[in-house]
């Protein structure tokens, strides 16, 4: 890049501010200038940038397999689902070149100007049925912007930084977890719910045992693979079959899902 465009950036983004996000940069500023280069912290915790949907009436069990549309890391770790059908979603994965994040926090911030838009899905009145609201957050040089849909964009604008963000990466691979919590429940039988016979001395796991429990159960066997599988090929309300009760499950995976627990 060369001084000139450094200097440009500079002078667009001087009076950048955290206008509803979690804070301000110091003395306002800008996101990138030569004195102040765009940076993030690197924590493989942190989300540096997310794409998400939020709200609806969706069961909140069902939510914990939740995987954000596209969300970057500090570690450069990128992850991002691709729809293949109704409750039939990849999750994919890489990991970023410092250079590729600062080209998107470019494209965020200049051509996207997502520092102009607010986050107001809060100062809408309740109704009984919850908005579905689309969020954006961008985290850099210390402030950690937050946009939604009533912001002031449109779904077009949502759907312009989320196609870029998960257009990032240049060696996509799918994601297959080898450690997961599960998370079960007693459910009374739902004629509309798919349903899968559970084993659970086959399985090594009981769900009777886990859902009176009332705790999530990090497991490292093959049975990752089996409730990944399952929970993202199939609607996520499936009844699991023990000894003729019904059990639904959730699976969590660190900087994978939704607001997983850290790995014990």
């Amino acid at each position: 890049m060369t001084k000139r465009l450094l200097m440009s950036l500079a002078i667009l983004l001087v009076t950048v501010t955290a206008c509803g996000g979690g804070g301000n940069t110091a003395n306002n500023q800008p996101v990138e200038s030569q004195a102040n280069p765009i940076e993030w912290d690197r924590n493989p915790k942190t989300v540096v940038f997310q794409a998400d949907v939020t709200g609806g009436n969706e069961d909140p069990f069902y939510a914990f397999s939740d995987v954000a549309p596209c969300t970057i890391y500090g570690d450069n770790h990128i992850v991002w689902t691709n729809e293949l059908a109704a409750n039939d979603v990849q999750v994919l994965e890489d990991r970023l070149s410092d250079e590729q994040v600062r080209q998107f926090v470019r494209y965020a911030a200049l051509t996207k100007q997502i520092y102009k838009y607010t986050a107001k899905a809060d100062t809408i009145p309740l109704s009984e049925t919850k908005p579905v609201v689309e969020t954006l957050t961008l985290f850099v040089n210390s402030v950690n912007h937050k946009t939604d849909a009533f912001g002031g964009w449109d779904y077009e604008y949502y759907l312009d930084l989320l196609t870029n963000c998960q257009q990032i990466s240049s060696a996509p691979v799918l994601f297959a977890p080898t450690g997961a919590w599960i998370t079960a429940r007693a459910v009374d039988y739902n004629s509309d719910s798919p349903r899968q016979p559970w084993d659970a001395k086959a399985n090594n796991l009981s769900l009777k045992d886990l859902a009176a429990s009332g705790q999530a159960k990090w497991i490292t066997d093959r049975n990752v693979g089996v409730f990944w599988t399952l929970l993202t090929t199939t609607p996520k309300n499936i009844q699991f079959m023990e000894n003729d009760l019904n059990y639904n499950v959730a699976i969590q995976v660190p900087t994978i899902t939704r607001d997983s627990p850290a790995a014990p």
